[in-house]
């Protein structure tokens, strides 16, 4: 049986607390350097995406977990 995981982009969740989605950006990076340094697997936290902008330009985004 396949479990499917709930996740929020990294945009959504900019957009949801009227943050600026590059600075969520940045502290998410910042926050994944933490979850390293401590040698918990940021996988659980945050995943690594792309998405296409309105200038059809891929930009990068993160899935973020219900833990996330």
């Amino acid at each position: 049986m396949q479990t499917t995981e709930r996740t929020l982009t990294s945009n959504e969740v900019a957009e949801m607390i009227g943050k600026d989605h590059s600075k969520l950006i940045r502290d998410i990076r910042t926050y994944i350097g933490y979850l390293n340094e401590a040698k918990i697997g940021s996988v659980d936290f945050f995943i690594e995406s792309t998405y296409q902008d309105s200038k059809n330009e891929t930009r990068p985004n993160y899935l973020l977990t219900k833990q996330g």
